[in-house]
């Protein structure tokens, strides 16, 4: 009888040993997961569609939360002003029952807990049908929590795509995504361009390290030397920051606020005046006129410049016309946020003249929106409400 003594002698292998495990358990295939989650159900079967929750008045309310004071606030009161001229021009064509639709906005600027606040108020107290949110991944997760929890649809502006991976019904992303970007910038960078030496400067907070973590993920893909990455602390005057090592840097990838990568495009552009540089969806939020003319020939040729990721220019059929009725009304650039923004108040309206004044039946029209033709280029949702927006590099102007 075999023992565990046997072990210890010399002329027992372990391929000898090998014979006693059964042959099932050693050839086992690895064990199905417990449970999985079916990305193509993400539905709301609850309560709520039914007469008795419809919101009472004539005044349709839709909930904006935006930056409307401190660094941002320009960026903000772009949201605002493109939000309510949707508004005005929808109430020019009347709402079922003669229903019209009133924006409400509410500041998410200040600590962490006056954003969560606003959201109460503009669920509980202005009674909004729905909530827009700015392009702040902090904000849209904070609305993302309260809406599942009562029941509220939210549109995002933010790009982190965490918002939509836990399979939530309530909530609908608009503009390309983090790694969709990621993607494109590196195409450009190591296949398109051919260049090795990357730095990567992100913001230091929850937007800047996912969407960094994005662009080195499409590096590896690529097979790609990994980029160098600095973290930078969010709206600082960068006086004092340290970007060691930039000088050598074929091209610059910016992941940060507005505030952050206008103050990073001028202290690099400094030091490297031909390379191109890219930003995210968050970093172009505000008007760039002033920053991004060429400043040398290369740049003039097209060889460097700065880029971003949005819909392709031949989806954006009403780009144009938005903006120059921007101008026209507010003598001032609206900046891609402010054409997202007007966006999302176009799709909630066309889905409310579907749905009517009640937050669950309006949940169900906005999963069935499907190559609305926005501003900021086509819109459809996927069964986790991300935008499909097609993503393509545009240059600044």
């Amino acid at each position: 009888m075999f023992s565990i003594h046997h072990l210890h002698r010399p002329w027992i292998t372990l391929s000898a040993v090998a014979l006693f495990v059964p042959a099932a358990l050693a050839q086992a295939p690895p064990a199905a997961p417990y449970a999985t989650l079916n990305r193509d159900a993400v539905n709301y079967n609850g309560p709520g569609r039914d007469a008795g929750h419809d919101l009472a008045g004539t005044d349709i309310r839709l909930g904006l939360l935006a930056p409307l004071a401190g660094p941002h606030q320009t960026e903000g009161e772009a949201l605002g002003r493109a939000a309510q001229m949707a508004i005005d021009e929808e109430n020019a064509t009347s709402l079922p029952a003669g229903r019209r639709l009133v924006l409400v906005t509410r500041d998410e600027s200040g600590p962490w807990g006056q954003a969560s606040a606003e959201i109460v108020h503009l669920v509980f107290d202005d009674q909004a049908v729905a909530l827009i949110t700015s392009a702040e991944g902090g904000a849209a997760h904070l609305a993302e929590q309260v809406g599942n929890k009562v029941g509220i649809p939210i549109l995002t502006l933010s790009t982190d795509t965490t918002t939509t991976e836990i399979n939530l019904p309530w909530i609908f992303r608009l503009g390309p995504a983090d790694a969709a970007q990621a993607r494109a910038f590196a195409r450009d960078i190591y296949s398109a361009k051919q260049l090795q030496r990357i730095v990567l400067l992100t913001g230091n907070d929850h937007d800047g390290r996912m969407g960094g973590e994005e662009f080195e993920k499409a590096a590896r893909q690529m097979k790609a030397p990994a980029p160098t990455r600095m973290a930078i602390e969010p709206e600082k005057s960068l006086g004092d920051t340290s970007l060691a090592g930039l000088e050598s840097a074929q091209a610059v990838v910016i992941w940060a606020d507005a505030v952050t990568a206008k103050l990073l495009v001028t202290r690099v552009r400094e030091t490297l005046p031909q390379a191109p540089l890219y930003l995210c969806r968050k970093a172009i939020q505000g008007d760039w006129s002033a920053l991004t003319r060429p400043r040398c020939r290369a740049c003039a040729d097209g060889d460097a410049g700065i880029w971003t990721a949005e819909a392709p220019e031949g989806q954006a059929a009403s780009r144009a016309g938005f903006e120059q009725r921007y101008r026209q009304r507010f003598a001032a650039e609206p900046g891609r946020g402010a054409a997202q923004a007007y966006d999302a108040v176009r799709v909630l309206a066309a889905s409310l003249r579907q749905s009517g004044p009640n937050r669950a039946r309006l949940r169900d029209a906005l999963a069935q929106v499907s190559a609305f033709p926005g501003a900021a280029g086509l819109i459809s949702f996927d069964h986790a409400g991300n935008d499909l927006t097609a993503v393509t590099l545009t240059r600044l102007p």
